[in-house]
């Protein structure tokens, strides 16, 4: 009959509204990760073994996780969760993390797929009703949880992939670079593309259910596979840049960006809206100096008020494929949801949107400030809307017209 299949994209498990899920515990089961490969692991092994691709020839093995669990196995992972989700801005610290595999006896890797399962029940799927959690771990040793975002009353492609938010995550938080990330399935091609801007993504661990293993509790084993198995005969950031010392996505980087002259800058008048607009114009602008922008030259960053007053600020990340691209608002929207708790299962919440400043180059080839009007006025529609120009230091263009 054939070689069995090659492990598929995302499909078919439920979760729980996400304001439901927040600092409840709810039961699992410890993970099992072996070292025995599945037959679909075997079939892609043999196939990719024809294929000479440098950084593809070293494949990180899986690690055994079965070991008695303690009495409450799950307590340990629920917590940490808990706390990434309240109040720390999806993000499980280094420290944290090797405790909790001390405490389980495991590697610090061998817990991603459980932190996937809790942080998966977080999702906001109003379309499609199907959650998806991520945990990517970083050369730091920190953790970043990732669930998709989908957003209600617009195109599929306006949503966020769980892969997407756990890197931006992590973007936020300051980490530079990424070993592993597990997943509720196997990523699609879409965010394949888009974790090919890291650097040395060719090695990065992906983490995924082996397809083999009728398990159908949480002790199902897992496969562990570098990127360039799943993602093979890569395009990516030197296909159009041809510059290896440009940074990459999460590297350090500023674009060298100022207030345009004569733009209009809010504050002076000692209004609070105008207060709460000046300070979102300075964040959005040093976001747009973070933005990872090398393909269109068009740097971008946004900050969100909610009407608490906070400040929720994103910059745009591009994909050399284009499409995989994340606007400003996209970017804002994850730190919404990581920093505020914004939306739920339903896809509510975007209403506590109450402006947005959008800063960006005037005359760059890609212009942010349509699509970004076109999604509030269809998540958040009495949210304000500030567009300001910028330029670079030396008031030069970044693009060549």
């Amino acid at each position: 009959r054939g070689p069995p299949p090659l492990p598929r994209a995302r499909g078919g498990s439920g979760g729980v509204p996400a304001k439901a899920a927040r600092g409840r515990p709810y039961p699992m089961s410890m993970a099992s990760v072996t070292r025995t490969p599945s037959p679909a692991f075997a079939r892609h092994r043999r196939w990719s073994s024809r294929v000479s691709k440098s950084g593809c020839s070293s494949r990180p093995r899986a690690s055994a996780a079965d070991l008695a669990p303690p009495a409450d196995p799950c307590a340990f992972v629920l917590e940490a969760v808990a706390r990434a989700t309240t109040t720390d801005h999806f993000v499980i610290s280094a420290e944290r993390v090797l405790a909790l595999a001390a405490q389980r006896g495991l590697d610090p890797q061998d817990l991603l797929p459980e932190f996937v399962r809790e942080a998966q029940k977080l999702a906001i799927p109003p379309t499609s009703k199907f959650h998806v959690g991520a945990a990517a771990m970083g050369a730091s040793g920190a953790v970043y949880l990732g669930v998709n975002v989908e957003l209600p009353g617009l195109p599929l492609n306006a949503s966020i992939h769980a892969e997407q938010f756990a890197v931006v995550t992590a973007m936020r938080a300051g980490e530079r670079a990424l070993k592993a990330i597990a997943t509720t399935a196997a990523p699609c091609g879409h965010c394949r593309q888009f974790m090919n801007e890291l650097r040395g993504a060719a090695s990065m661990r992906v983490i995924i259910p082996d397809p083999g293993d009728a398990a159908k509790n949480a002790r199902k084993r897992h496969l562990v596979l570098p990127l360039c198995d799943l993602l093979p005969h890569s395009f990516g950031p030197l296909d159009l840049t041809r510059d290896e010392s440009l940074p990459l996505m999460l590297e350090e980087r500023h674009n060298g960006l100022r207030f345009a002259p004569g733009s209009i800058i809010p504050g002076g008048s000692g209004a609070a809206t105008d207060e709460l607009d000046a300070a979102a114009a300075e964040l959005a602008l040093t976001e747009a100096n973070a933005a990872y922008a090398p393909y269109s030259a068009s740097p971008a960053g946004l900050a969100l008020v909610d009407d608490d007053g906070a400040m929720h600020v994103g910059c745009s990340v591009e994909s050399a494929a284009y499409n995989p691209t994340m606007s400003p608002l996209h970017a804002a929207l994850v730190a919404a949801v990581g920093s505020a708790g914004m939306g739920d299962a339903n896809g509510g919440e975007w209403g506590r949107i109450e402006s947005a400043t959008l800063v960006e180059m005037s005359g760059a080839p890609v212009q942010y400030a349509g699509t970004v009007a076109l999604i509030l006025k269809t998540i958040a529609p009495r949210a304000r809307l500030n567009v300001i120009a910028c330029e670079t230091l030396a008031g030069e263009t970044m693009f060549e017209k």
